[in-house]
């Protein structure tokens, strides 16, 4: 028979399962949901702003192709002239109808965007300074050197109305790989069905290959928060109280990077615990990550305050996190996000396979 430390790793193992299944499921469905309002899980304000993004962001993948493309056709009048009409969108409107960007990955990352948008124009308190403003100050010239490379990262997050813009830098390689090659097809449908051009496959994957040969991954803001993280890491100097004056300061992405690196995660993987639509995921996030209960308490009140991560009032639902936080011990909580330090393959495989039945369950 088995004894109880056997029986509590397998309720663990489950747990882990449950978490990872309910965390993919809201994207799986808003992913299906995302350009129809009334059957969407998301707020109204995230499924525009993420609708949003995805429009300029595939506007900005096929303005690039589409000149690439113009200078090979330029003896074929009408396609050039086709092609160089940038106000006349070609791409989107073949996506759209085909349904292929209703991808949960890809979703994923718009609905980040949103919320890092949110969480931006909130702000510092007034009159406190901004955190990584202070670390551009830094005695440390590494940590102000990385520091000032973030605050640069994060001015091409927004435009010059202070709207989020998602620039095809700002995408994780694999993901730009996928839509520049659906923007790539798109095109390929449209010049071939009503130009009836020759030698387009070779030139539309010429232009494709060399926009994704161009790409630098490094440049994103992710990239330049998960290296101020680590070095803050190295420097002894991330813990609980920095996250919370991170969150604080509604820097979502170098909180994301902070916390990830504390429990041994990458960023998506902390993005996904935290926006756990059960509300277990920030509690066993900051638990696993080893802060304290008066930091935990205070990135969860700045989480609550900015809402909708934390579901129900405020007050309750951090008084509900910190319950949670109370009953596992750090070791518990690391184990449960385990599964979350596996090769993002097999993490999809297991959610994918994780029917809506096994939401209900009782982790």
């Amino acid at each position: 028979m088995a004894g109880p430390e056997a029986t509590r790793q397998v309720r663990q193992g489950d747990a882990a399962r449950l978490l990872l299944a309910a965390a993919r499921e809201r994207f799986a469905v808003a992913a299906t949901d995302l350009l129809l309002p009334d059957r969407a899980r998301l707020t109204e304000w995230q499924r525009l702003t993420a609708a949003s993004l995805l429009t300029r962001l595939v506007a900005s993948i096929e303005d690039d192709l589409r000149t690439r493309l113009a200078g090979r056709f330029a003896a074929n009048e009408a396609l050039h002239a086709a092609l160089s009409s940038a106000h006349v969108p070609i791409a989107l409107p073949i996506l759209e109808r085909a349904q292929v960007l209703r991808d949960a990955d890809l979703t994923t990352v718009l609905v980040r965007r949103a919320e890092e948008h949110r969480f931006w124009k909130a702000g510092a308190p007034a009159g406190r300074d901004d955190y990584l403003f202070e670390l551009v100050r830094d005695a440390d010239e590494h940590i102000a050197s990385e520091a000032m490379a973030l605050v640069i990262a994060r001015s091409r997050r927004f435009d010059r109305f202070q709207e989020p813009v998602l620039g095809q830098v700002e995408l994780p390689a694999e993901l730009q790989h996928k839509l520049v090659w659906m923007v790539a097809a798109a095109l390929r449908q449209y010049v071939v069905q009503h130009h009836h051009a020759t030698g387009v496959d070779a030139a539309i994957e010429e232009a494709a290959s060399a926009l994704i040969a161009g790409y630098d991954e490094g440049e994103s803001l992710e990239s330049a928060a998960r290296q101020l993280a680590r070095r803050l890491h190295h420097a002894g100097r991330l813990d609980g109280a920095a996250l919370a004056r991170i969150i604080g300061d509604g820097l979502l992405p170098f909180f994301l990077a902070g916390v990830a690196t504390l429990a041994a995660l990458d960023m998506a993987a902390a993005w996904e615990v935290l926006s756990d639509p059960r509300g277990r995921g920030p509690a066993l996030l900051l638990r696993a990550a080893g802060l304290e209960r008066d930091e935990a308490g205070a990135v969860l009140l700045a989480l609550g305050a900015r809402g909708p991560l934390l579901s129900g009032a405020e007050g309750e639902a951090v008084a509900t996190q910190l319950e949670l936080y109370d009953t596992v011990d750090r070791a518990s909580a690391q184990e449960v996000l385990r599964l979350w330090q596996a090769h993002p393959a097999y993490r999809a495989s297991v959610a994918r396979i994780s029917t809506r039945t096994h939401l209900g369950e009782a982790a």
